[in-house]
């Protein structure tokens, strides 16, 4: 039992320290009285065994079935021509 402290959970996981802490789905230990967060590195290879990911991740690794570059539809918006048009600032230098 090998105990990790937050950032060397975060190193081990890949992932960023505020990612880790937000994360309530990771298994992890607190000290009582103490707000320090420990890991334990058996658990924690335990938990990616399992292919645990949270629903945001999942939904960004999937590709659609077909993807067809020229299937694209093309853009056909025009150039705007703002130059006649003034700009607000608050400053009355830049008005």
């Amino acid at each position: 039992m090998k105990l990790l402290n937050l950032i060397e959970a975060a190193g081990f996981l890949r992932m960023s320290k505020s990612n880790l802490y937000q994360r309530k789905d990771i298994p992890r230990y607190r000290r009582p009285g103490s707000r320090v967060m420990l890991f334990d590195q058996d658990e924690l290879e335990a938990w990616l065994r399992q292919g645990r990911i949270d629903s945001q991740s999942e939904s960004a690794l999937e590709m659609p079935a077909t993807t067809e570059l020229h299937q694209a539809p093309e853009i056909t918006a025009g150039v705007v021509d703002i130059s006649s048009q003034r700009v607000y600032h608050r400053s009355d230098r830049y008005r």
